[in-house]
């Protein structure tokens, strides 16, 4: 059952390379590198709403028809993708990646989510982990292939390949997906938690601790991802292969970052696992901000990295332990609003400058922010009493 979440995960992981595709579609078409980042917002945004709206949904139809939905609305968008740039259409490019594919996104996130979660109720993190995790190794897979296949196949082509391939992946894994036999498990499964008003949610001040916590700390590492290997390229004189590769590790130490995080969570605490992620933040950013040698820049760029998935691993975990197993669901699909908000506005703030130094220190600024938030906010996240 992991390995079939996992599975979905990995394929619509390959978001996170999309750095990967600017300079091949610019040569093709000579669009824009900020228009072509709306792309990319536009997808992780309508991740974030799809999550957050189409939970009940998601819930009503089961894990198997939700990640069929998936398969078929992400390859849809993959495709679409390819025809768009055959055609050099950049609006259309913005509807069918940014808007078709970012659904299929939402829905490829939460499903094996909802479902893995519920089948390891003693590693609640651990779990949500092995499944988040596998979404950034998706960004490594996809940044060794994209580049390769573009160079032999062109840009459409390379577009339609993935979109036949990553279908051919999560139509099996969504068959084999289900929830657990036990009784209780099936019932939670199905209600999800959906019985809570959104009204109730958006009247919570936890709720928006969360959110604020995610967005925060989402902003500042998804900037880095978005503009990962331009970034390469400028800051640290990279190759062309070398910037590549340099995206890859970043989806290395994304995905391992989310394991490793949300494992730790488990036995230091949620609150004490975000705070950690905002204070090596904070510490990682001043670091890099001083333009130090290569080596040590990318060292802290994976260290962010590997906080900024962390985060995103964690989060079910320590929404399960504030309001409780049964409202996992409805609430961390409204915390990953935070997620669609980052994404246009971290990439806006790194690309309002070429100074990378000068962005860099502003988001050590916003992660120390944040720590300084949860200690305030401390009181309002305590877990629910063991019953």
């Amino acid at each position: 059952m992991a390995l079939a979440g996992m599975t979905l995960q990995l394929c619509i992981g390959s978001i996170y390379a999309y750095s990967v595709w600017i300079k091949p579609i610019q040569t093709l078409n000579g669009w824009d590198a900020h228009q072509l980042k709306t792309a990319f917002s536009l997808a992780i945004c309508f991740l974030g709403l799809t999550a957050a709206f189409m939970g009940k949904f998601v819930q009503k139809i089961g894990p198997v028809k939700s990640g069929l939905l998936a398969a078929l609305l992400f390859g849809t968008g993959l495709a679409g993708a390819g025809f768009a740039n055959s055609i050099g259409s950049l609006p259309l490019f913005f509807l069918f990646y940014g808007v078709v594919a970012g659904i299929g996104l939402g829905f490829g996130y939460i499903t094996p989510v909802s479902v893995v979660v519920k089948w390891f109720p003693d590693k609640p993190g651990l779990a949500s982990g092995l499944v988040i995790m596998s979404f950034a190794a998706g960004s490594i897979l996809a940044a060794q292939v994209i580049s390769p296949l573009t160079m032999h196949y062109g840009v459409p082509v390379t577009f339609y390949i993935l979109a036949v391939a990553y279908a051919a992946l999560m139509v099996p894994a969504s068959l084999y997906l289900s929830a657990p036999v036990n009784a209780s498990a099936v019932k939670d499964y199905h209600s999800g938690g959906a019985d809570v008003p959104a009204k109730v949610i958006f009247g919570d001040i936890k709720y928006y601790a969360l959110f604020l916590m995610l967005f925060l700390n989402t902003t500042c590492g998804i900037a880095l991802i978005a503009v990962a290997a331009p970034m390469a390229r400028a800051v640290l004189h990279m190759t062309e292969i070398a910037a590549i590769a340099f995206v890859s590790l970043i989806g290395l130490f994304n995905g391992l970052g989310r394991l490793f995080w949300s494992s730790i969570s488990d036995k230091i605490g949620r609150w004490n696992t975000f705070m950690t992620f905002y204070v090596i933040g904070t510490i990682c950013f001043v670091v890099i901000a001083q333009t130090p040698a290569a080596g040590v820049f990318q060292i802290m760029v994976f260290l962010i990295i590997s906080c900024y998935g962390g985060a995103f691993a964690t989060m079910p975990a320590f929404i399960k332990d504030i309001y409780g197993e049964d409202k996992v669901g409805p609430v961390f699909g409204y915390v990953l609003l935070a997620w669609s908000a980052a994404a246009f506005v971290g990439p806006w703030l790194i690309s309002r400058t070429s100074n990378y130094q000068l962005i860099f220190y502003v988001f050590a600024a916003i992660l120390a922010f944040t720590a300084l938030l949860l200690v305030l906010l401390k009181g309002r996240l305590k877990p629910l009493a063991p019953r």
